[in-house]
């Protein structure tokens, strides 16, 4: 609801600070008296477009403020916390300073917000029904919005909502995966491929650590042999050079004849027999080595070609070969993943089919429902108009079922609101018959029935080309709807102003050169002179005043 609406410095408002209560608020003055600058400013409140042309001559910048209340059910609550905005609790703050250059800032609860923001927290807050500019009845959504907001069918509309999201959610993720086939069969095909490389190929754990050994002991073994051969010569050959036995065997001799004289000698001589033993049994380990050694060049050609196969395919796979076994088990599970991909997509078109059939299920059962409250909201809109003079009007809310491809979260349906306002004229969309006046009965008669949407609805003039009864009416009807909503009307009909729960005076007052709006509220004494204003012209009589008191009397009874 809108508690309060500051102005400053705007076309020709200089300083406005308003306070406004629940129900029907009448707003008065006299033609040209600036009754529209409220709906100008609070239109920018909620995101129009600016103009350096609204801020008032001779200042520097126009500053509007709307302050509104909502309960703690509000989707307004919602909004504000996933856009960060949150401020006082129950209450949001929209403003929008205009420079005289041109410039704008809109902001929510006192952070810079965007006008696009600013038009959607106010689509929530606000409904104004006058320009076509205005109007949330001429928004594309707005026939089925209003259609499904007046129907008894909201679990079937849930139901349909996440029907369809489900439907696309497989649907999405089939396309994901069909549109990857080609590249998926292609690394199916490479994985497939190296997979039998290294199947053939049959790698052993540890087995190229044991043929790179094996290969360098064979490639090296005459060398060997002739080491070994050489060294079992230096420590015992049959010829007449001196060995390290032999060697040994005479120093013991030499020692032998002086134990008995140096007992010193003793440990040296027990170290060189030790050391005669241990040459002993290295000569025999080495004549073991060299009788059971084996030169084998075809088992080392083997081992090479072994060793170069493993080399080349590691190469090819840019590992190193002690890695081919690992590259081997991520390959295959890879491709056991994408096959079982395949498996998935399988089971998946089988859930899409599934999922689409019952969205298309719940589409058909929502247009019948459609279809049924399409013709009582018709007819009772039909009866509404009437009181409002719009006594030859025609409509339908038509509901048009589409092919599934071009089906949404509503539904399957296409529904349009036509109407035909004048005899013989054809039923047309709405924006293309309907002036403003009459968009705003329309309006009217339409919150009367279904009561959805913002808190605080403004009508704009809305008794354009009405009068007496119909205007008591009309007026009736506002009242009506002020019981659950906050109403604000401009009207120039005294039937309609008696009737509101408050009443807002317009003046426009000149003084040194300079012409100001000036916005009230009204007392009942200062009511029966506006109404009396109203009804009598320039000059109050007694018999207007008389006529005036008694409207009072007969709208507050």
């Amino acid at each position: 609801m809108l508690t309060h609406i500051s102005i400053k410095d705007f076309t020709i408002v200089d300083t406005l600070e308003l306070d406004l209560s629940q129900g029907f608020t009448a707003v008065t003055g006299e033609t040209g008296a600036g009754k529209s600058i409220m709906l100008d400013a609070l239109a920018l409140a909620t995101g129009s477009k600016s103009d350096a042309k609204q801020v008032r001559p001779g200042a520097s910048k126009a500053e509007i403020y709307a302050c509104f209340e909502f309960s703690a059910k509000s989707p307004i609550k919602k909004w504000l916390k996933d856009n960060d905005m949150v401020g006082d609790q129950g209450q949001v703050i929209l403003s929008r300073i205009i420079t005289h250059e041109g410039r704008s800032r809109g902001y929510i609860n006192g952070r810079p917000a965007p006008q696009q923001q600013l038009k959607d927290l106010g689509a929530m807050l606000l409904d104004i029904h006058g320009q076509h500019a205005h109007q949330a009845l001429l928004q594309k959504d707005s026939p089925r919005t209003l259609l499904d907001n007046f129907g008894k069918y909201q679990s079937l509309l849930d139901d349909t909502k996440s029907s369809y999201q489900h439907w696309q959610s497989l649907k999405n993720r089939v396309d994901q995966l069909q549109n990857q086939s080609d590249d998926i069969q292609a690394r199916v095909q490479l994985l497939e491929y190296q997979v039998q490389e290294m199947d053939l190929l049959d790698l052993q754990a540890g087995e190229v650590e044991g043929l790179e050994a094996e290969q360098k002991r064979l490639a090296n073994a005459e060398g060997h042999l002739l080491n070994a051969q050489q060294a079992l010569h230096l420590c015992q050959n049959d010829e007449d050079q001196l060995d390290a036995y032999q060697a040994i065997q005479h120093a013991l001799q030499k020692l032998d004849p002086l134990l008995d004289s140096t007992p010193a000698l003793a440990s040296t001589h027990e170290l060189l027999n030790q050391a005669y033993v241990i040459i002993e049994e290295a000569s025999s380990e080495l004549c073991q080595y060299i009788n059971s050694f084996e030169i084998n060049p075809q088992r080392l050609q083997q081992v090479e070609e072994r060793l170069n196969a493993i080399y080349e395919l590691a190469r090819k796979n840019k590992v190193k070969p002690e890695d081919l076994n690992e590259l081997q088990n991520n390959l295959k599970e890879e491709l056991a993943r994408i096959n079982g991909q395949d498996q998935s997509l399988e089971d998946l078109l089988i859930q899409l089919s599934q999922a689409e059939q019952a969205f298309n299920h719940l589409g058909q059962e929502l247009t019948l429902a459609r279809k049924k409250a399409a013709e009582k909201l018709s007819t009772d809109l039909i009866k509404q108009l009437k009181q409002l003079a719009l006594n030859k009007a025609q409509l339908s809310f038509e509901v048009d079922p589409q092919p599934i491809h071009k089906a949404s979260l509503h539904g399957l349906d296409d529904i349009q609101f036509l109407v035909s306002l004048n005899p013989g004229q054809p039923l047309q969309p709405l924006h293309k018959v309907a002036s403003g006046g009459e968009l705003s009965r329309i309006s009217l008669a339409l919150q009367i029935l279904i009561q959805q949407g913002p808190e605080t609805l403004i009508f704009d003039e809305i008794d354009v080309g009405v009068g007496g009864a119909t205007a008591e009416r009309m007026g009736r009807l506002l009242k009506q709807l002020g019981k659950n909503k906050q109403v604000i009307s401009i009207t120039h009909q005294p039937q309609v102003a008696a009737l509101g729960h408050e009443h807002l005076l317009v003046n426009k007052l000149s003084a040194k050169k300079q012409t100001r709006t000036q916005i009230r509220h009204l007392n009942q004494e200062q009511r029966q002179q506006e109404l009396a204003r109203m009804l009598g012209g320039l000059e109050i009589t007694d018999l207007t005043l008389a006529h005036a008191t008694d409207m009072l009397g007969a709208a507050q009874a």
